[in-house]
């Protein structure tokens, strides 16, 4: 069997990026823009917040801006921390998976607004040659992949935690 060059290219940049399962990418490469695509979903995941962390509590410059007074009263008022880490990464997550489902169908979410307009307005990720100024092949589909890129492994979900007795906050 032979390596093609543009597989092999292929295969070296995303092991230079860290890609589990490099050589399967690398295949993909050869028929979809599967290195955009990588990229785009690792990008997205790394706007979400850690969960394992509480440091996005601390991330505000301005103590007095109203976010940090209101997770200020939040844990003032006996809500968890983790809890309230688990709510903000669920929001993160559907919102992210949201604007995947919009670029991959542009009326998800403003079909009433698309049903008014004469013609269809849509939108699609696809690569861009910036040395060349060339758009390339569409990336299409990203909603399906999405949760897969979760680099907890966990697709999106919480993590499991003990539960504890309602009303009651862990020591500490």
């Amino acid at each position: 069997m032979t390596v093609s060059s543009s597989h092999s290219r292929g295969l070296e940049l995303f092991k230079k990026l860290g890609a589990a399962d490099a050589d399967s990418w690398a295949e993909r490469e050869e028929e979809s823009p599967a290195l955009a695509r990588w990229l785009f979903l690792t990008g997205l995941w790394r706007c979400v917040d850690a969960d394992d962390d509480g440091e996005w509590m601390e991330s505000w410059e301005n103590d007095d801006d109203p976010i940090p007074r209101a997770i200020r009263r939040m844990l003032d008022h006996g809500i968890d921390p983790e809890d309230l880490t688990a709510v903000v990464r669920d929001m993160q997550i559907a919102a992210l998976h949201a604007v995947c489902l919009l670029i991959d169908r542009s009326d998800h979410g403003i079909e009433d607004l698309q049903a008014k307009l004469p013609e269809i307005v849509e939108w699609r990720l696809a690569e861009y040659d910036g040395n060349h100024g060339q758009l390339g092949r569409a990336v299409e589909d990203l909603h399906e992949e999405f949760h897969d890129f979760d680099p907890t492994g966990r697709r999106g979900q919480p993590r499991r935690r003990s539960r504890r007795p309602r009303g009651t906050r862990d020591p500490g």
